[in-house]
């Protein structure tokens, strides 16, 4: 048999299933001479008589009957195909798996990709939260599409590049004598118990190189791993903490007040891939929304409002 192409099927099926070349014509947007070649092109591929000409028109054979049967049901299956393409590229079909630090991985992903996941879709979306210097591990391990990590990742087999940089900020108890302060300093801070985060990364090292230089060390009393469990001591009254802006995009606690700094620090967010496997396209689209919603984060809200006279 001759070969036979996408393209003759669905000539045929639209002169089966409306009767006419001119029909088939107006529902293929192409002119009936191209539709004849078509018909033509694939009987002879069949090498089996499927329409009889009779006064200047087709009629289909009860051959061309049979055969309908069947590729009525191919074409089906392309239609499927391309459905199923469309939903792909369209971001509704697929799989993605996301590891992030906890201070990212327990809210702002998971509002992203709720967004996504808002509407009636096939798209399904695992996160993962791992600390930031096992995302490496996991992303090498092929457990995850892509990763954002406070710790830049030195592996060949993986690429890393910088995603994004969020300033610090101070948080206090709502009944702290520096809660009535608009922006707090670091020498503001040194007197008070500091619960500090942990050094597993990059993060730590920014805060006591921003207390260093200016020639003071604080009152470390704790240190905690996440800037949640930060917040939870802040908010017993235990002391104060240097966290990362992310912790604005969580609910807040009316026991807990954040105020900006003074002095600038910031933490880096790093994007982790591999080198090897490429990103789906429906991981490029959240990649993206999650750089937009960082930046989107704005630390003035943390400001206290001026008053009304």
């Amino acid at each position: 048999m001759r070969k036979t192409n996408v393209r003759q099927i669905e000539a045929f099926n639209a002169f089966m299933t409306s009767g006419s070349v001119t029909k088939a014509a107006e529902a293929l947007h192409v002119s009936q001479p191209a539709v004849s070649k078509l018909l033509k092109l694939f009987e002879d591929s069949c090498e089996i008589r499927l329409f009889n000409r009779e006064t200047g028109r087709l009629v289909p054979t009860p051959e061309a009957r049979v055969l309908y049967t069947e590729t009525a049901k191919l074409e089906a299956g392309v239609l499927r195909v391309h459905k199923a393409a469309r939903e792909i590229r369209e971001f509704d079909r697929g799989q993605l798996t996301i590891v992030g630090f906890p201070a990212i991985g327990l809210q702002l992903i998971p509002r992203v990709v709720a967004d996504m996941l808002g509407r009636d879709t096939g798209l399904k979306v695992t996160l993962l939260t791992r600390t930031s210097p096992s995302i490496a591990d996991v992303m090498l391990t092929r457990s995850a599409d892509f990763g954002l990590s406070l710790v830049p990742a030195t592996h060949s087999m993986l690429h890393c590049e910088p995603f994004a940089q969020l300033p610090m900020i101070c948080a206090l108890p709502a009944d702290h004598h520096l809660a009535s302060k608009q922006v707090v300093s670091l020498r503001d801070l040194c007197d008070d118990p500091f619960i500090a985060l942990g050094r597993s990364d990059m993060s730590y090292p920014a805060i006591y190189e921003a207390f260093h230089a200016i020639g003071i060390s604080p009152r470390e009393v704790a240190e905690v791993q996440m800037l949640e469990a930060a917040c939870a001591m802040v908010s017993a009254g235990f002391g104060v903490s240097i966290i990362s802006s992310l912790a604005l995009v969580a609910p807040q606690d009316p026991r807990v007040v954040f105020r900006p700094l003074a002095e600038r620090i910031e933490t880096s967010i790093w994007l982790i891939t591999s080198h090897v496997h490429e990103l789906p396209l429906v991981g490029r689209e959240v990649i993206n929304r999650i750089r937009d919603a960082v930046s989107r984060i704005d630390i003035s809200q943390t400001l206290i409002p001026a008053s009304r006279n």
